[in-house]
């Protein structure tokens, strides 16, 4: 009751000050927002570039510009962002087709965890492609006010290339040891367009996605087209990209049953070995359409509108998990599920009214209305299986299983929600900022149960509120600290369960955070501690059946730093300790810690500037995750690991005045055999020394 006082007052506050009535009052003049996306990022020997630290608002921001990814030859999600603190690979399908991530110790559901330009929740069923990405961005903590339905630990934000003052015009080839060769094509420009800007943007790319398992490999595309018309009062932005893949899959293992309560792992195998079939193909498609509208009225009032739709089609999947091991002799049985035409679809829609006013010298607020509709819809095919024999370490062809010749029966699992919420801040002096707001969630679901065909709806309402408190310091430190609380998406039950790809029903979630942030010219840091509870869903080991079983608790400290040493090289550090605890009346995991949650995970690196080379830069870094247990029961552990990544990149122009740039890289440069994660009772293998070489030519214009 308290915490709902607390945002009734800050929502009075907001309404005094968004209307001035002093004579003295005047308006802040503003301009519409404009999104990230809109401004291009430059290498700069800046260490505030390279870690991310953003002292802006009161979430922990962390975001990868479009340099870093070509530096790091990113090729999916956690290529991306794997030195952010917190982040983990959660890939139990052995680099399967969709991106899999813990944020906090805290997976990301698939259907609300990733967003794009910074709204649509995106369908995340087939893998990010990079070709067409501005920037990658890592919100936690309390942007879940921001976003509603989803997981207060953490959010992936994607932004789409979009047109510059700069023309631009890029030919891109990439390759790797594995067989990789895709081709990608980038061009853009402004031009002046009644009264206003008009810039376009598009991207293509495809080619041979390579594969470091023997057999294995396949193809992937993507085509993007991005246009924005900018006036002094109005923004209208569009957004499309359309995207597949057709690879094959390997076998994920799983764990055995347990002896004595302890489960026995096989030591990691050789991750170049294909445990399935080349048979095992599975072919996704994928697009995602957003629009978003600014009009700025006057300098008091403006209006937002974003709408936009994400689609995935699964047309033919083999997912199979090697179990039941002889760990002496490696036999074990592979099944196989025969996943066919598996649609999902997200319907997105928000509007915002928005007020930004002074009064006097003193106080500016930022006071936001809005509402929010949002749909997500899965077909849920039956799938079949099969079974065969196959050996963990010397793995044999087998022949393809059949597809069932009976028609697929379906098992819809629909849902959304459509919120009202206000969100209000208030900065006195420019030095110290309230923020408030309440968000009223609106649930619904119709699904049916693919066991009984029955059809279960439901519909509840609840309050998810939230509120923060910035107090800058000084030009260069910030404190922090904020507390939200929403509604969590549970997920779906996985592949090998029960009730495999039925979902779940949300469950509150909130998060408490307090942190500093410092920089300077040279230095940027940030130090935080939070608090995150929400359910559990686990598989109990007995019926097979994936469901909600109590909490968890995860609580720890995160730190990321880069500084220079000297002129030419910067150094970045980020690391993250997790104290985690399940809490259930299932005594066989209640106290124990969740799986696959290190205690201690981080990553080190450098980026040197070589000065007597002009545009040559050396970079290099060190992943490391401590030991993890395997599942919810603690019954093992998985090995702690350290990676070692390095990279070369060389640009430089030539007579012509063309720009060039050569990227070399190397993941796991050491060849190091580890065990990537151990989630739902299955063990991902750990991906094996890659080296990746792109080469890019730009226009005379180009960045």
């Amino acid at each position: 009751m308290a915490r709902l006082v607390a945002v009734a007052v800050l929502f009075i506050l907001g309404v005094l000050f968004a209307v001035p009535v002093w004579p003295a009052a005047r308006a802040e003049v503003t301009k519409p927002r404009v999104p990230l996306a809109q401004t291009t990022p430059r290498p700069s020997p800046s260490p505030t570039a390279r870690a991310g630290v953003e002292n802006v608002g009161a979430a922990t921001k962390t975001t990868i510009n479009q340099e870093q990814l070509r530096q790091d030859n990113s090729q999916n999600t956690y290529d991306a962002i794997k030195a952010v603190p917190g982040v983990a690979q959660a890939d139990a399908k052995a680099g399967g087709g969709a991106d899999n991530l813990q944020i906090r110790g805290v997976h990301l559901p698939s259907n609300t965890g990733y967003r794009l330009d910074g709204y649509l929740p995106m369908e995340n069923n087939v893998f990010m492609v990079p070709e067409d990405k501005e920037l990658v961005q890592v919100l936690k903590g309390a942007g879940a006010l921001e976003y509603g339905l989803t997981s207060p630990a953490g959010i992936v934000n994607y932004y789409l290339k979009r047109a510059t003052r700069t023309p631009i015009t890029s030919l891109a080839i990439q390759t790797s040891q594995n067989g990789l060769a895709i081709v990608s094509v980038d061009a853009g420009r402004q031009t002046p367009l009644f009264g206003g800007t008009f810039g376009f943007r598009s991207n293509v790319a495809g080619g041979l996605m390579g594969s470091y398992v023997n057999g294995a490999g396949g193809t992937r595309y993507v085509q993007e087209f991005a246009a924005d018309w900018t006036t002094k009062r109005a923004l209208i932005q569009f957004g499309v990209e359309s995207f597949g893949v057709d690879l094959i899959e390997n076998s994920s293992v799983l764990q055995n049953k347990a002896v004595g309560n302890v489960i026995t792992i096989p030591h990691p195998v050789d991750p170049s070995k294909l445990l399935s079939g080349t048979w095992a193909r599975g072919i996704g498609t994928g697009e995602n359409t957003a629009m978003k509208g600014v009009y700025k009225f006057s300098d008091l009032f403006s209006a937002q509108a974003e709408v936009g739709t994400s689609g995935t089609t699964r047309t033919q999947r083999f997912v199979s998990q090697l179990g039941t091991i002889n760990l002496t002799t490696g036999v074990g049985t592979d099944t196989v599920t025969l996943v066919r035409d598996q649609t999902a679809r997200n319907l997105y829609e928000d509007f915002q009214l928005k007020w930004n006013a002074k009064a006097g010298s003193f106080v500016n607020n930022e006071f936001t209305l809005g509402y929010t509709d949002s749909g997500r819809y899965s077909n849920n095919p039956t799938n079949g299986s099969a079974k065969f024999a196959q050996n963990l370490y010397n793995p044999v062809p087998v022949p393809a299983p059949t597809l069932p010749a009976t028609p697929i029966v379906y098992n819809p699992q629909n849902d959304g929600d459509h919120d009202y919420f206000f969100h209000d801040q208030l900065n006195f002096e420019g030095r110290l900022h309230l923020i408030g707001g309440l968000r009223k969630i609106n649930y619904w679901s119709n699904n049916k149960n693919q066991t009984t065909g029955a059809a279960n709806q439901a519909y509840f309402t609840t309050w998810a509120p939230a509120y923060a408190l910035i107090g800058d310091v000084s030009g260069n430190v910030s404190l922090y600290a904020s507390w939200v609380k929403s509604l969590e998406e549970t997920g779906f039950a996985p592949v090998n369960s029960a009730n495999a790809f039925s979902a779940l029903p949300p469950a509150p979630a909130q998060q408490s955070e307090i942190g500093i942030r410092t920089q300077t010219p040279h230095s940027a840091s940030s130090l935080a501690w939070f608090r995150l509870n929400l359910a559990n869903a686990t598989t109990d080991p007995v019926t097979n059946i994936f469901a909600l079983n109590g909490t968890q608790t995860f609580s720890g400290l995160e730190a990321k730093t880069s500084f220079d040493l000297v002129r030419t090289l910067t150094l970045l550090a980020s690391g993250q300790y997790m104290h985690a605890f399940q809490t259930s009346s299932d005594v066989t995991i209640s106290g124990l810690r969740p799986e696959n949650t290190p205690i201690l995970s981080g990553a080190l690196g450098f980026n040197y500037r070589a000065p007597y080379v002009r545009g040559l830069t050396l970079n290099g870094e060190l992943i490391a995750a401590g030991s993890r247990e395997i599942n919810p029961q603690d019954q093992g552990l998985i090995s702690p690991v350290t990676l070692i990544n390095t990279g070369i990149n060389y640009a430089f122009r030539s007579h012509a005045g063309g720009r060039y740039i050569a990227t070399l890289t190397c993941k796991n440069c050491t060849d190091r055999r580890y065990w990537g994660s151990a989630v739902n009772g299955a063990l991902g293998i750990g991906q094996p020394r890659v080296i990746t070489l792109t080469v890019r030519a730009a226009g005379t214009s180009a960045p």
